[in-house]
């Protein structure tokens, strides 16, 4: 491993720092919308939509 390695690896580090991410997750367990979330909002749009 090079001294510029090295350098590469700091460069990296820094630009590179954690994050908090929160995400919804669904009731089932799948990301929120879950695809049965997602179907049901599309048949109550449509279903209105109709009227």
């Amino acid at each position: 491993m090079s001294e510029q390695d090295v350098e590469d690896a700091d460069d990296t580090l820094f630009a590179h720092p954690p994050r908090v991410v929160r995400r919804w997750v669904c009731g089932c367990g799948a990301d929120y919308p879950c695809t049965d979330v997602l179907f049901a909002r599309l048949v109550e749009a449509t279903a209105e939509a109709e009227q």
